[in-house]
């Protein structure tokens, strides 16, 4: 493929997935107000945004082998991930504080500092950070390709199927990260609450292997597909029928994925089927300056929207206050929409600055 235009159809695909975080979060149960049915459904849809971010993360972490994970490459995750992460995590919890003060929410503004461990570890200062840190605990997974690079696909592949049973046992003994509460492996956890100075250390590594077991499987697929995309061109791939065939394998699961058995694969495999699209679907399409911009932006877009959600929210309870009073597809619209927008050309804005560019 061209230069210009290999990454078009992933960077269309990064903002696809920015909004649908959006949408996922213009209305849920902790809104505590009347949600529609129709409104739920549709939520449902937009599920797969974190999913896909984790697979493209290690799909493209994965494609150079064998990896240098030297100082350098820590140094480089550290300002990509970690720094973005505690410096959005206290703006986070100072436009919290402003805000709670403001409206005299002092109970609330208690709980958000009643947890300081959740908040520098677990994404606490918001529901949305907690996608940072999960990636930085991940990357340990890479440390795996050096010793995984000289394996066989039938290898490989069963490594998958290993890591798929062990996140689905993850998932159905509901030991995985619980975002109420900043935790995993709840049983566990409680037997040690009595033990002051061990249950913060085990709380964070316990996360962290949560985090790590939900990773997995998305590490083996990387490596399934960058090992089998070496030893064939793959030219099939860029056919129309081949693109088409995916967007439909990706809308049918995507649809039934709560009426599938395994949640777990369900999750990958709609992932992952995304991103190959998005492959696809690159020499068909233009890199043209908004298909850029959108995928350069998209996850300045995911840092920032809660605050711009509510800016919107502000502004719609000036105009139409009806429409806040419960969750449905229309609310959920005139949230999203305007939030993406105006998310995505602060967003633009903020780039040009070096530093916010760099750091933010």
């Amino acid at each position: 493929m061209s230069k210009s235009s290999k990454l078009a159809g992933i960077e269309l695909c990064r903002g696809l997935a920015a909004l649908a975080v959006i949408i996922v979060h213009s209305g849920d149960d902790t809104w505590g107000i009347p949600i529609a049915k129709s409104a739920i459904q549709f939520r449902l849809l937009f599920y797969f945004a974190v999913p896909f971010f984790i697979a493209s993360y290690f799909y493209f972490a994965t494609r150079k082998l064998p990896l240098r994970i030297s100082l350098d490459f820590w140094q480089k995750k550290f300002r990509r991930i970690v720094v973005p992460y505690l410096l959005w995590s206290i703006i986070f919890v100072l436009f919290k504080s402003v805000v709670f003060l403001g409206n005299g929410g002092t109970e609330q503004l208690e709980k958000l500092w009643s947890d300081p461990l959740a908040i520098v570890f677990f994404g606490g200062a918001s529901y949305h950070l907690y996608f940072l840190p999960l990636l930085m605990s991940g990357t340990l997974l890479i440390y795996l390709a050096k010793y995984l690079i000289k394996q066989d696909i039938i290898v490989l592949s069963l490594g998958f199927v290993l890591s798929i049973a062990l996140y689905q046992w993850l998932i159905t003994s509901e030991n995985s990260f619980d975002m109420a509460k900043d935790i995993a492996f709840s049983g566990l956890l409680n037997q040690l609450d009595a033990q002051p100075f061990v249950y913060p250390i085990a709380r964070i590594i316990l996360v962290s292997l949560a985090w790590n077991i939900r990773c997995l499987p998305y590490f083996f697929v990387a490596l399934l597909f960058n090992h089998f995309f070496k030893i064939d061109r793959c030219r099939w791939l860029y056919y129309p029928q081949t693109s088409l065939l995916l967007l439909l394998g990706f809308i049918l699961i995507n649809g039934f994925r709560e009426r599938l058995v395994l949640g777990s694969l369900s999750e990958v495999a709609i992932a992952y089927l995304l991103l190959l699209l998005g492959v696809s679907i690159s020499q068909k399409i233009s890199n043209s300056y908004w298909i850029t911009s959108l995928g350069l932006c998209s996850f300045g877009i995911y840092l920032i929207h809660p605050i711009i959600k509510s800016i919107v929210e502000i502004i719609l309870i000036k105009l139409t206050p009806n429409v806040v009073e419960n969750v449905s597809l229309v609310s959920m619209l005139f949230y999203c929409i305007p939030t993406f927008i105006l998310s995505w050309f602060v967003v633009i804005f903020l780039r040009q600055q070096k530093w916010f560019a760099k750091y933010i």
